[in-house]
């Protein structure tokens, strides 16, 4: 059994992954903390649904559609930076610009963003914006989890006051 992540589980306007799935593997795209997942095929890449994961225990390996491109950080590549270039407008127009496929079902491939030509990386910049932002990514973790919790609340208690008969 793994943690299972749909298209559907991504949001357009949210950074991370609220709700998944268990099952067995069977295929499909692997992905541990700390990668991105990004969408591969229209029109869920216009769209913008791509998602930070932070939703696994420590070492946990989880599997998600095929239609995911996922992006990982190497060496001292912090993987925030990783999710705000998959994010960045120029980085998407290229993205989009490069699919192929019949209308209605066109797709980035893997190798065409190998082609994206990325600035050169100073490595004690890169620490500084890691360190700067990592709070940002704990912090919209947190009230994502939250938000997930008082929605839970809230659908017992409407629960609650209709089983009681209040309106």
């Amino acid at each position: 059994m793994a943690v299972y992540v749909e298209m559907s589980n991504l949001s357009v306007n949210t950074m991370g992954i609220s709700e998944y799935s268990n099952r067995y593997y069977i295929g499909g795209s692997k992905f541990q903390n700390c990668d991105t997942l990004l969408a591969r095929i229209t029109p869920c890449l216009e769209n913008g649904k791509t998602a930070f994961v932070d939703i696994l225990e420590n070492g946990e390996i989880a599997a998600g559609s095929t239609e995911f491109i996922v992006l990982r950080a190497r060496k001292k590549v912090s993987p925030y930076w990783v999710y705000c270039l998959a994010r960045d407008e120029n980085f998407r127009t290229y993205a989009i610009r490069s699919m192929v496929g019949s209308s209605g079902r066109q797709r980035v491939h893997d190798k065409y963003l190998y082609e994206y030509l990325l600035p050169t990386i100073d490595n004690e910049k890169m620490k500084v914006f890691s360190l700067k932002v990592r709070s940002i990514f704990e912090l919209a973790k947190l009230k994502r989890f939250e938000n997930q919790k008082l929605e839970r609340i809230k659908e017992l208690l409407l629960s609650k006051m209709e089983k009681e008969g209040i309106k």
